[in-house]
């Protein structure tokens, strides 16, 4: 595997029109081929069930209070700009991250929440500051998703009420994973002009 110093994916949820509402697809994977790195063993599930890893999810408050308030005061700095209402913490989400990322694999779970990663990074602060920064690649003409944008598309999603984090310091690739796992999910196929607003004056 490639050395790196640091890793970033977004979950993207595809709807598909139908005559009276929209449906959701059947579950979607991607390929990393794109993405700076050797791609992890298997393809990043952007959707899926996440019964099983709710039934396994700790009930332990997974960061400290410090660490929440630094995740949400970042975000909510974020979304501020972009006419988006603060995230509360939700400690279910954070625990079903922190569920996942136990196995030190860097993949998406495929569970019913929005999702992002990184690692590489200092803290959770500059892991997030660095999915913000994708805004300058995000084309408010052409609204959607894009591999290029999608960290920065959730963390600013309008319709999103709650976010949950956890890390992981994986001593075999000598890396920390943070996870955020978003709900409702962001990136919507459809969705993106009334949820990705433009910045503020």
């Amino acid at each position: 595997m490639v050395k790196f110093t640091t890793l970033l994916v977004a979950t993207v949820a595809i709807f598909a029109a139908s005559a009276s509402a929209q449906v959701s697809t059947p579950p979607t994977e991607f390929s990393a081929a794109s993405l700076p790195f050797d791609e992890p063993e298997g393809n990043y599930t952007i959707s899926g069930d996440d019964v099983h890893l709710e039934k396994r999810a700790a009930k332990t408050k997974v960061l400290s209070a410090a660490e929440q308030k630094s995740i949400l005061d970042t975000h909510n700095k974020y979304r501020a700009r972009h006419g988006a209402k603060p995230l509360k913490w939700n400690a279910k989400a954070a625990a079903f991250g922190d569920n996942w990322i136990q196995a030190c694999q860097f993949k998406h779970s495929g569970g019913k929440y929005g999702e992002n990663l990184a690692a590489g990074y200092k803290n959770f602060k500059t892991g997030i500051d660095a999915w913000y920064n994708e805004v300058s690649k995000y084309n408010y003409k052409n609204p959607g998703f894009s591999m290029a944008t999608g960290h920065f598309t959730q963390v600013v999603w309008k319709g999103t009420k709650s976010v949950g984090c956890a890390k992981k310091f994986c001593p075999g690739s000598n890396w920390t994973i943070y996870i955020c796992n978003y709900d409702a999910p962001g990136n919507y196929q459809g969705e993106y002009k009334k949820n990705v607003l433009p910045r503020k004056k």
